[in-house]
């Protein structure tokens, strides 16, 4: 018997190890094209571009390990199967619940672990990943904005593509300014515009328009600055918290003031913080779907239990979805868009097993 239970957990995780860099590979190398006119175009060394994928994988392997467990499992099972090694196995004595047993502690115990990866290091690397990002890329943070106009009362008005709060700076801002009677006077634009307590507001490789009259003067300026344009850097900042980049610590502590002041954000973000720390859920149910499943096909064992385990999975991935939307919406309980989903997808998975038992 320990034979066998060696036999299916080494199985199972030497299909899953090698799907699963397959896949965060795959994820990999899809980000890379995606970002390969930014690449071309900063020439960025190739040793950053390689510490920023280093710091990717971690979150692409969580993501992938479900559907690299589902498929794992499937493959196990569908080949005892086509291979008739069920046959003796059960001719022996030991019973398809007491064969399949193993990978469902197997389940269990990844979903712990995955949920301890997740919260003690996907996190933290997240968060020097998205700080490398926005070197490299320009990308922007969980606080950056896009295409903001503000204007003060010393009559400035700025328009900007984008601001970045790890760096201080909007990129490609216009900045005009206007006399008492709403006439422009001024209009500079520039590649970016770097705020620092000394200096204030420093546009870089700047444009400067300068009207008098009917005529207008033109003029550049490596680093333009105007004392009057003091408009601080916080009022370009995007006011959404995403609860998904904070500790457990932090989000607890804001999700409790949300409570009692905010009921309708605190379902959006409760939502949110549940989907994050039940996430690696996944794992158990979709190994959980496979066990399940009944693999007593008479030709293309494994296409057909593939596609059957796969079908089931991208019901539970809808589900979580639909749920998530009601959870946003208060329609029901942040705690339920977890359970819900898992509930109608393993009793669905029980249902479709029993029905193919008695076809």
């Amino acid at each position: 018997m320990k034979i066998l239970t060696r036999y299916t957990i080494s199985s199972v995780l030497k299909v899953a190890v090698v799907t699963i860099m397959m896949f965060a590979l795959i994820l990999a190398a899809v980000e890379l094209f995606s970002k390969m006119d930014q690449i071309m175009n900063g020439n960025i060394p190739a040793i950053r571009i390689a510490e920023y994928i280093i710091l990717s994988l971690p979150q692409y392997l969580l993501m992938v390990a479900s559907i690299a467990f589902l498929f794992s499992v499937t493959y196990f099972l569908s080949t005892l199967s086509a291979n008739n090694e069920l046959i003796p196995i059960l001719n022996s004595g030991i019973s398809p619940k007491r064969l399949k047993a193993p990978i469902v502690v197997l389940a269990i115990v990844l979903t712990v672990l995955g949920s301890l990866y997740q919260e003690r290091a996907v996190i933290a690397i997240n968060a020097v990943r998205a700080e490398l990002e926005t070197e490299l890329f320009g990308s922007s943070s969980t606080r950056d904005t896009r295409n903001i106009v503000l204007s003060d009362s010393d009559g400035f008005l700025i328009y900007t593509r984008r601001f970045s709060e790890a760096t201080q700076s909007i990129y490609d801002p216009v900045l005009i300014q206007y006399s008492d009677n709403s006439e422009i006077i001024r209009r500079v634009e520039a590649e970016r515009a770097r705020h620092s307590e000394e200096d204030g507001w420093v546009f870089e490789n700047a444009r400067v328009y300068t009207v008098s009259g009917d005529s207008v003067e033109s003029g550049y300026s490596s680093a333009f600055s105007d004392p009057l344009f003091d408009i601080e850097p916080r009022l370009f900042r995007s006011q959404n918290t995403s609860i998904e980049t904070m500790d457990s610590d932090t989000a607890r502590d804001y999700l409790s003031s949300l409570y009692s002041t905010d009921r309708i954000t605190w379902h959006e973000k409760a939502t949110d913080y549940y989907r994050r720390i039940f996430s690696p859920l996944a794992i158990f149910v979709l190994m959980f779907i496979s066990v399940s499943m009944n693999f007593s096909f008479r030709k293309n064992v494994l296409l057909f239990s593939v596609i059957q385990s796969l079908s089931i999975a991208v019901i539970y991935y809808v589900a979580d979805m639909v749920f998530s939307i009601m959870g946003h919406q208060g329609v029901v309980e942040p705690i339920m868009t977890v359970i819900l989903p898992i509930v109608f997808t393993i009793g669905l998975s029980m249902v479709l097993s029993l029905l193919g038992r008695k076809i």
